[in-house]
């Protein structure tokens, strides 16, 4: 554990260039039996910025997926809101591409992600992160159910894209799927219209 971990105020702010995106800063406390944080919290962060409209249709899924050092996964931009954080001890460095139609198409931000850190994501900006840490777990909260009949709306874009300007950490050594290094690029990604 870090002391950068520790200490921050419930806070939150907007992203510059993809719009209706949020990072929040998230308490965290700790002490030598580790550590807890309030991941999520509706009547403090609404009030912060968090939008309404994620709860509308009263659907809501938790996922957490784990990897390993040095993996990355991504692009995806899927047909539904998301609230990304880190479940454990791990570090990540956050990717997103703005994939809506209109002028924020192809920005992008990147944030090193540790459990002091939530990230709003709004649907149609394509998620990605690589593994920092030795391992971690991964945490999204979705505001619709996941469907396999879902998957043709979904956006992705190559992570190795040169046009997006992304830096990676250690990218030779990324472990990646071979269906996020076949991904598109972004000159042939059809703008998402939500």
């Amino acid at each position: 554990m870090t002391d950068s971990l520790f200490g921050k105020t419930l806070a939150a702010r907007e992203v510059k260039g993809i719009p209706g995106m949020l990072e929040f800063d998230i308490p965290v406390h700790g002490d030598n039996r580790g550590w807890f944080k309030e991941n999520f919290q509706k009547e403090k962060m609404v009030p912060l910025g968090f939008p309404l409209e994620f709860f509308a249709e009263g659907k809501l899924q938790n996922n957490v997926s784990f990897s390993r050092k040095n993996v990355l996964r991504g692009l995806h931009a899927e047909p539904w809101d998301k609230y990304i954080s880190v479940a454990d001890g791990g570090r990540v460095l956050g990717t997103w591409v703005d994939l809506r139609e209109g002028e924020s198409f192809g920005n992008t931000y990147q944030k090193v992600i540790d459990a002091s850190v939530g990230m709003y994501v709004p649907r149609g900006v394509a998620n990605g992160f690589q593994v920092l840490s030795d391992e971690v777990s991964y945490s999204y909260l979705v505001n619709d159910y996941w469907a396999l009949e879902l998957k043709p709306k979904y956006a992705f874009v190559n992570y190795a894209d040169p046009a997006l300007g992304i830096e990676w950490s250690d990218v030779e050594n990324a472990e990646v799927s071979e269906a996020d290094e076949n991904h598109p690029l972004l000159k042939d990604v059809t703008p998402l219209n939500l």
